[in-house]
Formats: structure tokens, sequence, C-alpha cells
């Protein structure tokens, strides 16, 4: 959740509809060697087209007007992302 690109997972199963009241989004697994779970779709990163990108908080700049394309802001903490997601639950 909200963290830097090298972090996220680069393959996980997606599909299910369960909602994670943590997280603000639908359950997804990491897919290690194992398959994923029936009616889910893995989701590998590595093929053409599939991305985990998103909008990123990396490093330690603070003037936007030099940040590096897909990162919008420095990186957060584990507490910073944890307050926003819940100002945003708030909305």
């Amino acid at each position: 959740m909200l963290v830097p690109q090298a972090e996220r997972p680069r393959s996980f199963c997606v599909g299910s509809r369960a909602f994670d009241p943590v997280k603000v989004g639908l359950v997804t697994k990491v897919k290690a060697t194992e398959s994923c779970a029936a009616g889910l779709t893995n989701f590998n990163v590595s093929l053409l087209g599939n991305s985990n990108r998103g909008h990123s908080f990396e490093g330690k700049e603070t003037d936007l007007t030099k940040l590096p394309p897909g990162v919008i802001g420095p990186e957060l903490t584990e507490a910073e992302r944890r307050a926003l997601v819940e100002y945003l639950k708030t909305l």
C-alpha cells in the first residue's frame, strides 16, 4: 500500500471481490510458487502491458518539479501511509 515501486510484488493474484478494510481495497494474494485459486488470475508485471508502477512516492526530493516520471512525492513512512489511508476513509 503506497510503497515504492521496488518494494511492490512482481506477481500477484487478482479477481477477488473480497474487501480488505485495512488496505481499503480488494484482497490480493502475493503469488510465490503456488498457483492462484480458482476464479483468480495471475498478474505478472514482467509481461508486456502489465505494470505495478502506478503513482509512486520515492526518494527524498521535495521539489515536485524535480521528481522522475511516475513519482508524485517523497517516500512515505509506514505511519504516514497508514495516516493517509485513514484520512481517505473519511472522504
